[in-house]
């Protein structure tokens, strides 16, 4: 079977699944600005906790996928292996880049 005939015989179920991770990320990443913008703003006013909440952000972001999965899965309301799952681990990685740039401009 050449790619062009999986995509032939499979393409609702892709379409299915890229509705799926579009809905999932357009989630995590609006999870993330909705926390992310107001915690950067209240950080430029309050510059002793801008130390500790990008700290945790860094670790946030370097913690590899698969450790966070692995952390995130056995918490009560967050665990198990799906959706909720990867919205939360995709938020916290966007966390960041969102705090990051809501800062940054503020101190400039």
């Amino acid at each position: 079977m050449n790619f062009t005939e999986f995509l032939k015989n499979n393409w609702h179920e892709i379409l299915v699944l890229t509705q799926e991770h579009l809905f999932i990320t357009l989630l995590a990443t609006g999870l993330a600005v909705s926390i992310g913008l107001p915690l950067g703003i209240f950080i430029t006013r309050f510059k002793a906790l801008q130390a500790p909440v990008l700290g945790f952000a860094n670790v946030m972001q370097t913690v590899p996928s698969l450790a966070l999965f692995g952390l995130l899965i056995p918490i009560p309301f967050i665990g198990g292996i799906g959706a909720r799952t990867a919205v939360i681990a995709l938020a916290l990685y966007a966390l960041l880049p969102v705090i990051r740039n809501t800062v940054t401009p503020a101190t400039t």
